[in-house]
Protein backbone atom coordinates (compact mmCIF):
# COMPACT_ATOMS: atom_id res chain seq x y z
CA UNK A 1 0.00 0.00 0.00
CA UNK A 2 1.72 3.01 -1.10
CA UNK A 3 1.51 6.21 1.40
CA UNK A 4 -1.74 8.11 -0.58
CA UNK A 5 -3.28 5.23 0.58
CA UNK A 6 -2.18 5.53 3.57
CA UNK A 7 -3.41 8.87 4.21
CA UNK A 8 -6.48 8.92 2.35
CA UNK A 9 -7.17 5.95 4.85
CA UNK A 10 -6.39 7.89 8.01
CA UNK A 11 -8.53 10.99 6.68
CA UNK A 12 -11.50 8.58 5.77
CA UNK A 13 -11.49 7.40 9.40
CA UNK A 14 -10.61 10.74 11.02
CA UNK A 15 -13.92 12.00 9.12
CA UNK A 16 -15.70 9.11 10.18
CA UNK A 17 -15.46 9.72 13.45
CA UNK A 18 -15.45 13.57 13.84
CA UNK A 19 -19.12 12.76 11.95
CA UNK A 20 -20.03 10.54 14.85
CA UNK A 21 -18.39 12.87 17.45
CA UNK A 22 -21.13 15.51 15.73
CA UNK A 23 -24.00 12.88 15.88
CA UNK A 24 -23.16 12.18 19.50
CA UNK A 25 -22.88 15.76 20.12
CA UNK A 26 -26.20 16.43 18.44
CA UNK A 27 -27.78 13.64 20.34
CA UNK A 28 -26.68 14.38 24.05
CA UNK A 29 -27.84 18.36 22.79
CA UNK A 30 -31.18 17.24 22.10
CA UNK A 31 -31.34 15.06 25.14
CA UNK A 32 -30.12 18.10 27.35
CA UNK A 33 -32.98 20.46 25.45
CA UNK A 34 -35.58 17.63 26.11
CA UNK A 35 -34.67 17.48 29.66
CA UNK A 36 -34.57 20.61 29.95
CA UNK A 37 -37.87 21.44 28.65
CA UNK A 38 -39.62 18.00 30.49
CA UNK A 39 -38.12 20.25 34.08
CA UNK A 40 -39.51 23.61 32.74
CA UNK A 41 -42.72 21.81 31.96
CA UNK A 42 -42.95 20.47 35.45
CA UNK A 43 -41.66 23.67 37.08
CA UNK A 44 -44.48 26.03 35.17
CA UNK A 45 -46.94 23.33 36.47
CA UNK A 46 -45.56 23.03 40.38
CA UNK A 47 -45.56 27.57 39.81
CA UNK A 48 -49.51 26.92 38.12
CA UNK A 49 -50.54 24.50 40.94
CA UNK A 50 -48.78 26.69 43.59
CA UNK A 51 -50.63 29.32 41.77
CA UNK A 52 -54.04 27.81 41.99
CA UNK A 53 -53.40 26.43 45.35
CA UNK A 54 -53.06 30.09 46.90
CA UNK A 55 -55.83 31.84 44.27
CA UNK A 56 -57.75 29.30 45.82
CA UNK A 57 -57.20 30.08 49.95
CA UNK A 58 -57.46 33.97 49.23
CA UNK A 59 -60.87 33.23 47.41
CA UNK A 60 -61.93 31.33 50.35
CA UNK A 61 -60.69 34.02 52.69
CA UNK A 62 -62.53 36.88 50.47
CA UNK A 63 -65.60 34.64 50.48
CA UNK A 64 -65.43 33.90 54.37
CA UNK A 65 -64.76 37.94 54.91
CA UNK A 66 -67.41 38.09 53.20
CA UNK A 67 -69.88 36.22 54.79
CA UNK A 68 -69.04 37.56 58.14
CA UNK A 69 -69.69 40.94 56.77
CA UNK A 70 -72.63 40.25 55.59
CA UNK A 71 -73.55 38.35 58.73
CA UNK A 72 -72.37 41.47 60.69
CA UNK A 73 -74.37 44.30 58.90
CA UNK A 74 -77.42 41.74 58.93
CA UNK A 75 -77.29 41.76 63.01
CA UNK A 76 -76.39 45.80 62.85
CA UNK A 77 -79.52 46.47 60.62
CA UNK A 78 -81.60 43.83 62.94
CA UNK A 79 -80.22 45.68 66.38
CA UNK A 80 -81.44 48.94 64.49
CA UNK A 81 -84.41 47.79 63.77
CA UNK A 82 -85.04 46.11 67.36
CA UNK A 83 -83.80 49.52 68.71
CA UNK A 84 -86.71 51.74 67.03
CA UNK A 85 -89.61 48.78 67.76
CA UNK A 86 -88.77 49.37 71.44
CA UNK A 87 -88.86 53.12 71.16
CA UNK A 88 -91.89 53.08 69.79
CA UNK A 89 -93.10 50.66 72.53
CA UNK A 90 -91.68 53.31 74.74
CA UNK A 91 -93.21 56.44 73.47
CA UNK A 92 -96.55 55.09 73.28
CA UNK A 93 -96.67 53.66 76.72
CA UNK A 94 -95.38 57.20 77.61
CA UNK A 95 -98.82 58.49 76.25
CA UNK A 96 -101.20 55.74 78.08
CA UNK A 97 -102.72 58.97 80.30
CA UNK A 98 -104.12 59.78 77.16
CA UNK A 99 -106.42 56.61 76.38
CA UNK A 100 -109.69 56.83 77.43
CA UNK A 101 -109.20 53.76 79.48
CA UNK A 102 -106.05 55.07 80.87
CA UNK A 103 -108.34 54.70 84.60
CA UNK A 104 -109.19 50.82 84.10
CA UNK A 105 -105.47 50.14 83.22
CA UNK A 106 -103.96 52.36 86.37
CA UNK A 107 -106.91 50.27 88.46
CA UNK A 108 -105.63 47.48 86.98
CA UNK A 109 -101.53 47.84 87.89
CA UNK A 110 -102.74 49.00 91.42
CA UNK A 111 -104.70 45.99 92.21
CA UNK A 112 -101.46 43.71 91.00
CA UNK A 113 -99.07 46.03 93.29
CA UNK A 114 -101.50 45.12 96.05
CA UNK A 115 -101.81 41.65 95.97
CA UNK A 116 -97.75 41.72 95.46
CA UNK A 117 -97.68 43.30 98.98
CA UNK A 118 -100.76 42.25 100.59
CA UNK A 119 -98.59 38.86 102.33
CA UNK A 120 -96.11 41.50 103.73
CA UNK A 121 -98.59 43.78 105.26
CA UNK A 122 -98.85 43.14 108.89
CA UNK A 123 -101.95 43.33 111.19
CA UNK A 124 -103.76 46.66 110.76
CA UNK A 125 -100.93 48.17 108.49
CA UNK A 126 -102.00 49.92 105.74
CA UNK A 127 -100.22 50.32 102.56
CA UNK A 128 -98.71 53.40 100.91
CA UNK A 129 -99.07 53.72 97.82
CA UNK A 130 -96.73 56.13 95.73
CA UNK A 131 -97.97 57.57 92.48
CA UNK A 132 -97.58 60.64 90.23
CA UNK A 133 -99.53 64.18 90.98
CA UNK A 134 -101.25 63.56 87.62
CA UNK A 135 -102.35 60.63 88.38
CA UNK A 136 -104.21 62.77 91.29
CA UNK A 137 -108.16 61.94 90.72
CA UNK A 138 -107.99 58.50 89.51
CA UNK A 139 -106.29 57.60 92.45
CA UNK A 140 -108.39 59.16 94.85
CA UNK A 141 -111.54 57.02 92.96
CA UNK A 142 -109.43 53.89 93.40
CA UNK A 143 -108.88 54.95 96.98
CA UNK A 144 -113.28 54.68 97.39
CA UNK A 145 -113.27 51.33 95.77
CA UNK A 146 -110.24 49.37 97.34
CA UNK A 147 -111.07 47.77 100.91
CA UNK A 148 -107.49 47.70 101.85
CA UNK A 149 -106.85 50.51 104.16
CA UNK A 150 -104.24 52.24 102.42
CA UNK A 151 -102.54 55.71 101.89
CA UNK A 152 -102.10 57.96 99.01
CA UNK A 153 -98.65 59.69 98.04
CA UNK A 154 -97.96 62.09 95.00
CA UNK A 155 -94.48 61.87 94.96
CA UNK A 156 -93.08 60.25 91.87
CA UNK A 157 -92.81 60.77 88.57
CA UNK A 158 -93.73 58.22 86.05
CA UNK A 159 -95.62 57.57 82.93
CA UNK A 160 -98.51 55.88 85.02
CA UNK A 161 -98.51 52.93 87.50
CA UNK A 162 -97.72 53.29 91.15
CA UNK A 163 -95.06 52.19 93.85
CA UNK A 164 -96.40 50.45 96.91
CA UNK A 165 -94.52 50.06 100.34
CA UNK A 166 -95.26 48.99 104.25
CA UNK A 167 -95.48 51.32 106.60
CA UNK A 168 -92.41 50.04 108.25
CA UNK A 169 -90.77 50.58 104.40
CA UNK A 170 -89.29 47.14 104.56
CA UNK A 171 -90.81 45.87 101.44
CA UNK A 172 -91.80 47.45 98.33
CA UNK A 173 -93.18 46.73 94.55
CA UNK A 174 -92.56 48.96 91.94
CA UNK A 175 -95.32 48.62 89.59
CA UNK A 176 -95.12 51.46 86.95
CA UNK A 177 -94.74 51.71 83.52
CA UNK A 178 -91.06 51.98 83.02
CA UNK A 179 -90.55 49.21 85.48
CA UNK A 180 -93.15 46.94 83.23
CA UNK A 181 -90.99 48.01 80.20
CA UNK A 182 -88.25 47.84 81.90
CA UNK A 183 -89.15 43.96 83.03
CA UNK A 184 -90.47 43.09 79.36
CA UNK A 185 -87.28 44.71 77.29
CA UNK A 186 -85.52 41.76 77.40
CA UNK A 187 -88.13 39.41 76.76
CA UNK A 188 -89.56 41.47 73.69
CA UNK A 189 -86.14 42.59 72.58
CA UNK A 190 -85.85 38.35 72.22
CA UNK A 191 -89.28 38.14 70.53
CA UNK A 192 -87.73 40.90 67.87
CA UNK A 193 -84.81 39.32 67.04
CA UNK A 194 -86.33 35.62 66.59
CA UNK A 195 -88.92 37.76 64.05
CA UNK A 196 -86.42 40.01 62.10
CA UNK A 197 -83.97 37.13 62.08
CA UNK A 198 -86.90 34.89 60.53
CA UNK A 199 -87.98 37.81 57.87
CA UNK A 200 -84.00 37.95 56.97
CA UNK A 201 -83.43 34.60 56.35
CA UNK A 202 -86.65 34.27 54.51
CA UNK A 203 -85.99 36.79 51.93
Amino acid sequence: MDLQAILDGIESAGKQQIKQIEEDAKFQVSQINLKARQEAGEQENRILLDGRARLNREQALIEQQAVVRSLQIRADARQVLIGEVLEKVKHTLGRIRERKNYPLILSQLVDETLKALQPSLLEGQSAIIHFDELDNAAAAELQKKVKLPMELKFDIQCSGGSVAETEDQLVSVKNTIESRFEHAGAALQQKLSIFFEGKSTSV
